[in-house]
């Protein structure tokens, strides 16, 4: 059979065409029993056999088509258009659970946006052929209803349909395979029609105020089997976890659906973080000398302005001033004018000298307050930013992400074989430790401010949710364009972005606590281990717990009914209190160790 093949491998195969194989094989034979090479007894009986040949598929537990496209394009950088060639397998770092977890997380939250934010009409309106069906229904469907349905993709979930028939609270759809699904006045009430990201037409009372014979719509399937309205999505959406171990990267999605569009706006896509930058500065800040109690003023700031501006008075969210604040609170508030003072106090060039040990490319960073906001020219992805964060994940260690863990031959020869960075501080004999770039106590300090952003916070809803108190994040919101949350246990730690491609307003009502948040809960519900196994990050030594006055960052009585603890680094305590009348004066600070 296989000498008879090269003449013509496409069409004398036995998949293709088995008459010509057959009839190719029959001839070799007959050959080599001519020349003497087979008997006439192995003539006869390979004469007789059937075809055996047929279409071996290997098992996909999981496609993970943005994944699999950045290892192709990994392999063809390193080995050129040979890889193609050389049977190469790869063995990746994915979590096909967690893998799994994002795309579903990242799809549902895209689309309860899309919903929210109105409906934008079907695909494409009274499409040719219609008006002869509606004449005379019992000749069939068009043929160009069946042809247009037959080119048509479908796009993570959303099926498309043909409208045909509308009744005042439900209609039918023609599917793909040419069969008719009715959808009810449950699956289309949503449909309010969309005018701009912030607004939406009042609701429609029939069906025929949304759809109507021989539309072009998109339907999609719900858990219980009911059809229900649907649309693409126009807004996009990516999320990375990575083990803040060793940067392994244990789920990635680029966007609503690869097929749709292959852009990876997990990799590719350079956008502004917002106040989920913040967290980086404010660590060299904290590490130049600042506290989690020192006090800032939040009040308005008039600055000099650019060109035709002459002032420059920067904003809080909505417009609300607290006075005398401390950093953690400012932080876990992420309010916008203590920021400008942090930078102001610490220099913008500071503070990108610091943010780069990150790994950021800090090249085009603004050298100005516009580093405060994250915005400006700061331009990041989000597997950027998550790398960043889990460098507070891990306490302090500078990973890299990794997608390839194994490279092997066809013969299953080792052709490469991971050696990452691991953040490690003890029994690290023979590992590849990674360079420790912020220091112990620091991150510790920064890593409790963190956790308030999600037990009081911006990021509240991640506790409300999921009900953890090892849970460490940040929100973040850029010019209504781009809304962020990266969020983090010691185990996992994960960056989610969401907006649009062409930096359209993603809407006044829409936050890092709205989409980004929410895909990130989905994702960590399912991700996570359950807190009683999960690990702890070690307190370190020289951290100590005063209690202080919340109003000025000072120290003050034990007996104070107003006072709160916050933890220091040894050395920068705030100075005692003269104590008079007091005997309890040995147990002002205490210290952690």
């Amino acid at each position: 059979m296989l000498a008879g093949i090269p003449q013509a491998p496409e069409a004398g195969n036995p998949i293709n065409g088995p008459r010509r194989s057959i009839t190719r094989r029959n001839l070799v034979l007959l050959r080599m029993l001519e020349q003497g090479s087979i008997s006439q007894v192995q003539y006869d009986e390979a004469f007789q056999s059937p075809i055996t040949a047929q279409v071996y598929v290997r098992n996909v537990e999981l496609p993970a088509l943005y994944a699999a496209e950045m290892v192709r394009k990994y392999l063809l950088q390193q080995y050129g258009s040979d890889a193609y060639n050389q049977g190469m397998i790869a063995h990746t770092t994915l979590s096909s659970q967690m893998q799994r977890s994002a795309e579903v997380a990242v799809s549902n939250k895209l689309l309860e946006y899309d919903r929210r934010h109105g409906y934008r009409g079907p695909e494409y309106r009274r499409i040719q052929g219609t008006d002869e069906y509606l004449a005379a229904p019992e000749y069939g469907y068009p043929e160009n209803w069946s042809r247009t349905l037959s080119v048509m993709a479908v796009f993570g979930g959303q099926h498309p349909g043909i409208v045909t028939r509308v009744s005042e609270t439900e209609i039918s759809v023609l599917t793909q395979d040419l069969e008719e699904v009715s959808i009810d006045w449950d699956g289309l009430r949503w449909a309010r029609p969309y005018i701009d990201a912030d607004r939406r037409a009042p609701t429609p009372k029939t069906a025929a105020e949304i759809v109507a014979p021989g539309d072009v719509i998109r339907y999609e399937i719900s858990d219980d089997g009911t059809a229900r309205l649907g649309q693409h999505p126009n807004i996009q959406g990516a999320i990375v976890a990575l083990d803040p171990y060793d940067g392994a990267i244990k789920a990635i999605v680029g966007g609503f659906d690869f097929d749709a569009k292959q852009f990876n706006h997990a990799t590719q896509a350079r956008r502004q973080p917002g106040s989920n930058f913040k967290p980086f500065y404010y660590t060299g800040a904290i590490e130049n000398g600042l506290t989690a109690a020192s006090i800032y003023n939040d009040a308005p700031l008039v600055l000099p302005g650019e060109e035709l501006e002459k002032t420059y008075r920067p904003k809080n969210s909505g417009d609300v001033f607290h006075g005398n604040i401390r950093l953690r609170e400012a932080l876990y508030r992420s309010i916008n004018l203590v920021s400008i003072r942090v930078i102001l106090d610490y220099g913008p060039q500071n503070a990108i000298n610091y943010v780069s040990r990150f790994g950021f490319d800090t090249s085009n960073f603004p050298r100005d307050l516009q580093l405060a906001f994250g915005g400006g020219t700061i331009a990041l992805t989000p597997l950027e930013v998550v790398t960043g964060y889990a460098t507070f994940a891990n306490g302090g260690f500078k990973v890299t992400p990794y997608l390839i863990r194994e490279l092997n031959s066809i013969n299953r020869d080792a052709i490469f074989q991971a050696n990452p960075e691991v953040a490690c501080t003890e029994n690290c004999n023979g590992l590849n430790r990674a360079k420790r770039i912020i220091e112990p106590r620091v991150a510790h300090i920064m890593n409790t401010m963190l956790s308030d952003a999600i037990r009081r916070g911006t990021g509240t809803k991640a506790m409300r949710a999921l009900k953890r108190g090892d849970l460490h994040g940040k929100t973040g919101t850029t010019n209504d364009a781009d809304i962020w949350f990266s969020g983090f246990t010691p185990d996992l730690v994960a960056t989610s972005w969401a907006g649009f491609s062409n930096n359209s307003p993603v809407g006044n009502r829409e936050w890092g606590s709205t989409i980004p948040i929410e895909t990130w809960i989905e994702f960590m519900r399912k991700a996570l281990p359950p807190e009683s196994e999960s690990s702890q990050l070690p307190t370190p030594e020289g951290i100590v717990s005063v209690k202080i006055d919340p109003a000025t960052g000072l120290r003050t009585y034990p007996a104070d009914p107003n006072g709160i603890f916050e933890i220091f680094r040894q050395e920068r305590v705030p100075p005692a209190l003269e104590i008079r009348n007091h005997s309890e004066d040995s147990s002002i600070t205490q210290d952690i160790f």
